[in-house]
């Protein structure tokens, strides 16, 4: 029993589970506290969507892949743990847009594909007259915040702005929602910061310096990732812990004894102790352990999920035809493809730029178009193999493709719900932090790999200064 109320239990072990772990264990050996952790996870693996698969070619990222320098640059916490030789840097430009039967590109100033300048704006092929003349109008008599608005979202923002046709033709499919959430539902100051930095006014991209206008511009460099993979990252992390992590362990049930320790069932039929639970699962998975039994540790909603499918595919050299001017290309939502976006890898990363194939990873899947991720692999492979050879002129077929799949991996709340959540977070969190326990992970504060280390570290320092106050009972 005594063991027990000096255990931290993290819940989890994606990204942010695996830093709360990394850095409960940094405490606790840098204060020599008298305490212990354990990290469970339910799946056989750690890392969640980080997954990197190694080619004859060599490594290669088929979930999680880069992290973008113009979000939260995470690179000091990298350096920390050794890996600042393995950053590399994005190369190829930009993205293009794949619309109306074509590729679009342009070489001028933009940010995840909206154009800074007004009159590069009105220039886009897909903006009608129709299109242009609103935005002309937003531009000139729109003053109204939107963006500071909670029940605004970030692409009613964005229509509001300029036009609906610059958020879901332009805006939206640069924004990949397993990484940013959902342009449809999230707020912007949830969403993207920057967005609001630049056109927060119809003048805030002219009051800012050249250099902020240099950081969040589209183009080389946004983006880094590492030399052997995101596994990598994984690997340093776990190596720093390896005793302390359990998979194939699903928390079946959550409840509190009377001595103030929390009793977990694992798998139906295990039993452990724990003083304090970090929990790192998504909101899906937190929903359904925290509102079990009749008094509940936070009143959360029960999220939407989407699933997300990615497919590596090998190509003899001078089987693609038609290339894009960048390392790859977006398409957008009111397309008949199911193709979300498409990388040429040997023209993204240095490392994979002399492979001896080119390599094409595909992204599938967004809000509410979870059907086709669910297809089996042979139909998924048909559909996908005779998109991109429309897209991509391919001449024959592919030398080979694997489908790796992330079923109701990205949770989703509307606005009302994401306000009610903050509302009863902020409530209880007292009630929560007295009692040890203590909610992060994918959709609670953001998304994306940044956002995981940022949770992993804000949930460590709760919990460790949760055991020190209860440092007397040992």
């Amino acid at each position: 029993m005594l063991r027990g109320k000096k255990r931290i239990a993290i819940l989890g072990s994606g990204l942010s589970g695996l830093v709360a772990a990394y850095e409960v264990n940094k405490r606790i050996e840098a204060e020599q506290l008298p305490f212990e952790f354990i990290l469970l996870d339910k799946r056989d693996r750690i890392g969640g969507i980080i997954k990197t698969v190694n080619t004859s070619d060599g490594p290669v990222d088929v979930g999680a892949s880069s992290f973008d320098v113009r979000r939260d640059d995470i690179r000091p916490f990298l350096r920390e743990l050794g890996l600042e030789d393995e950053i590399q840097f994005s190369t190829g430009g930009k993205l293009d847009r794949f619309s109306a039967g074509e590729f679009v590109s342009s070489n001028k100033p933009s940010y995840h594909g909206i154009p800074i300048q007004l009159t590069d704006i009105l220039h886009e092929k897909e903006l009608s007259l129709s299109d242009k003349l609103s935005v002309l109008i937003n531009h000139s008599f729109n003053s109204m915040k939107l963006e500071r608005n909670p029940e605004a979202t970030t692409a009613e923002f964005l229509e509001y702005r300029f036009c609906k046709a610059v958020s879901t033709m332009i805006a939206y499919p640069h924004y990949p929602e397993n990484v940013f959430g959902s342009m449809e539902l999230c707020p912007p100051t949830f969403f993207d910061h920057n967005l609001i930095k630049l056109f927060e006014h119809t003048d805030s991209r002219y009051t800012l310096k050249e250099v902020e206008l240099d950081h969040v511009m589209d183009g080389e460099a946004t983006e880094f990732n590492l030399k052997g993979g995101m596994s990598t990252l994984v690997q340093a992390l776990t190596d720093r812990m390896p005793d302390n992590i359990l998979t194939g362990k699903t928390v079946s049930n959550l409840s509190k004894m009377d001595d103030d320790v929390f009793l977990m069932t694992l798998n139906h039929n295990e039993s452990l102790r724990a003083k304090a639970i970090i929990s790192t699962m998504s909101l899906s998975d937190a929903f359904t352990l925290i509102n079990q039994g009749e008094e509940s540790l936070l009143d959360i909603p029960r999220p939407q999920t989407a699933s997300m499918a990615t497919i590596l595919l090998r190509f003899e050299k001078g089987a693609i035809n038609r290339y894009p001017d960048g390392y790859g290309f977006v398409v957008p939502k009111r397309s008949s493809f199911h193709v979300t976006k498409a990388t040429l890898l040997n023209r993204k990363w240095p490392s994979l730029k002399d492979a001896e194939y080119d390599l094409v990873l595909v992204e599938i899947g967004r809000r509410q178009e979870d059907t086709i991720i669910q297809l089996p692999d042979e139909a998924l492979l048909t559909i996908i193999s005779t998109e991109l050879k429309e897209i991509l002129a391919l001449k024959g077929t592919y030398v080979s493709a694997k489908i790796y799949r992330w079923l109701k991996s990205v949770p989703h709340l509307t606005p009302s719900e994401r306000q009610l959540l903050y509302k009863n977070e902020e409530k209880q969190k007292g009630n929560m932090n007295t009692r040890g326990f203590f909610l992060g992970g994918n959709g609670f504060h953001g998304y994306g790999m940044p956002n995981a280390i940022k949770e992993g570290q804000r949930l460590a320092h709760e919990a460790i200064t949760y055991m020190k106050s209860h440092i007397k009972e040992l």
